[in-house]
């Protein structure tokens, strides 16, 4: 049972969460990033108010603010405020949906993607033009603008003009700006690709699996939707180095969704983004929007089949980093960047607060704007619950006003939430309160949550690894830029 303690005034320990692991042992976590493994003795004593200022564990716990120092009370606060730091930076990722259009039909498709002929669902110059103005009304000094769709690469026009009109706004506002682009790849060509370099745009793109797998998910009607990915990717390693000259530090990177037909298969998918050269794996377990729901008979499973997949994924990222092989999984570097490095890694659904509205936004193709991605796809399933107004007659203050953004904020709150508030691992994890949404509820509900389920196992599969000494030192390494970027300097900012 998790819970929190009270402070005791007299031995100054202060509140904490608990969670049981293995037989023998306890993890003990608190508000402000702070952790610890004690055996069964060790617990006993220090809930007890017992614990000997000798014990080995005292000095660890100190320095972990379980025992609070008045002259400390200005670093627990810093500390908790850098590993929520993101919820006090407003609106920061900012989502252009292109184009409904794409050339694949994936069976879990989460965007409801339109026909690669249905030239209707392109957002056109003047929609481009008035959301990347709304986008620079926000007052945020850092952005991030990523391109979706559908396949972004179909509206080649309103690609090329957005990145050159937000270019010119990031001059006159003095903001730094990113660009992020997510693609199939199957519509890249060499002219595109270029321009992909020459903007330091980084470039994700999704691979499931070998070649019979990810083509039977990833369906494309022109080719190998696997042979496509992989001739691109191959590209743009070739061609990266001699970009890294004039200021391309991305590398690119890539997304697997697993389905049921992807679970026993974890081995074979590591071999084949090692195969292409990818250094990092992003997990993603599959989520009920989209395709997703019609298939998911078919193509569904439950949260423990999911965890006994993640275990033998990292399990074997782990093995191979032991023998000099470097590659990570991304969803574990976006929880360990929380608990080893007590930062935020604005991961919008990883936060104190949920990211809807407050931490991103997402435009569909004809300006609609919406409280973030997931808030998008309903919209094209036919509920426009999440939908904030449209770039061509809303303000940033009036999204940011309007009771839907303050209701998700209320229904994403960790600190108010049943089975959240109370949970030793509620400092390093989040909520989606759409996807509760979605399947009855917009709270959260921790009892029929699935998404719950799988982070906390997540979570608790980390922190067991961590206990190991050796395994630590494999997990610590995969935090840092250099996964995924060459510099740390800003790419892209504008000057």
């Amino acid at each position: 049972m998790k819970q929190v303690k009270p402070g005791r005034p007299d031995d100054g320990s202060g509140p904490f969460y608990f969670e049981p692991m293995g037989a023998d042992g306890f993890l003990l976590t608190n508000d402000w990033g702070g952790w610890a493994f004690l055996d069964k003795a060790q617990f006993a004593a220090f809930a007890a108010g017992t614990l000997a200022a000798g014990d080995v564990k005292a000095a660890e716990l100190t320095e972990g603010g379980f025992f609070l120092q008045p002259s400390c009370y200005s670093d627990y606060s810093e500390k908790f405020n850098k590993l929520h730091a993101s919820v006090f930076k407003g609106t920061s990722l900012h989502i252009m949906v292109l184009t409904l259009r794409c050339n694949q039909k994936c069976v879990y498709c989460h965007a409801s993607a339109k026909g690669a002929n249905e030239k209707k669902y392109d957002m056109n110059e003047e929609t481009a033009r008035r959301t990347l103005d709304f986008i620079f009304s926000a007052p945020g000094r850092d952005l991030i603008i990523e391109f979706q769709g559908g396949e972004p690469f179909l509206n080649w026009p309103a690609l090329k003009f957005s990145v050159s009109y937000a270019r010119k706004l990031a001059a006159k506002h003095k903001k730094n700006l990113e660009f992020k682009l997510v693609s199939n790849l199957s519509a890249l060509d060499g002219e595109k690709l270029r321009f992909v370099f020459d903007n330091k745009i980084g470039l994700a793109t999704s691979l499931d699996g070998p070649a019979a797998l990810n083509d039977s998910q990833r369906v494309y009607s022109g080719d190998s939707s696997h042979s496509q990915t992989a001739k691109w990717i191959k590209k743009f390693n070739t061609d990266r180095p001699r970009y890294l000259k004039k200021g391309y530090v991305y590398r690119i990177t890539a997304l697997t969704t697993v389905t049921r037909q992807a679970l026993g298969g974890a081995r074979a998918l590591v071999d084949e983004y090692l195969k292409l050269g990818l250094r990092e794996i992003y997990a993603r377990p599959l989520n009920p929007f989209g395709f997703t729901a019609a298939n998911w008979r078919r193509i569904g499973y439950g949260a423990a089949e999911y965890l006994v997949f993640y275990r033998e994924l990292l399990e074997r990222l782990i093995e191979l980093n032991k023998e000099g092989v470097e590659i990570r999984e991304k969803t574990a570097q976006t929880f360990l960047t929380k608990i080893l490095d007590g930062t935020d890694p604005a991961h919008m659904d990883c936060r104190l607060l949920c990211g809807a509205a407050i931490g991103q936004l997402a435009y569909n193709y004809n300006g609609d704007i919406y409280t973030c991605d997931e808030g998008r796809m309903l919209s094209v399933m036919g509920d426009e619950s999440f939908r904030l107004g449209n770039v061509a007659d809303t303000s940033y203050a009036q999204v940011l006003e309007s009771p839907i953004t303050k209701t998700l904020c209320v229904a994403s709150c960790l600190e108010s939430l049943p089975g959240c508030s109370d949970c030793a691992f509620k400092p390093f994890c989040g909520v989606c309160p759409i996807n509760s949404y979605f399947s009855g509820s917009l709270f959260p509900q921790k009892a029929n949550d699935q998404r719950c389920f799988i982070n906390k196992g997540i979570l608790r599969l980390i922190f067991e690894k961590l206990s190991n000494p050796a395994d630590r030192i494999v997990l610590s390494s995969w935090l840092g830029e250099k996964w995924y970027r060459d510099a740390s300097a800003r790419a892209g900012a504008s000057s």
